[in-house]
């Protein structure tokens, strides 16, 4: 499997901020990878939680494709 990582920022139905990579394989884009990957779930690695008090970070979080509310890709591009 290809690795192709991302940082991103998914935002749940419950508001829930979750911070971390993900891997896109083939694909270019992370929406393209969001709407046409045929797992219903996204495993987001290496995850933080927005406001998190404690330093732990857990290696990797299965999220539900349908409990995400929106998500923020990282431009690296655009913060250079």
């Amino acid at each position: 499997m290809k690795k192709n990582s991302m940082r991103v920022t998914i935002v749940l139905n419950s508001g829930e901020t979750l911070n971390g990579e993900i891997n896109m394989m083939d694909y270019s884009r992370f929406s393209d990878f969001i709407e046409n990957h045929e797992e219903k779930h996204v495993k987001l690695y290496n995850t933080t939680r927005d406001h998190m008090i404690t330093g732990s970070i857990a290696k990797f979080v299965l999220i539900p494709k349908g409990n995400i509310s929106y998500y923020e890709p990282f431009d690296e591009k655009r913060n250079a």
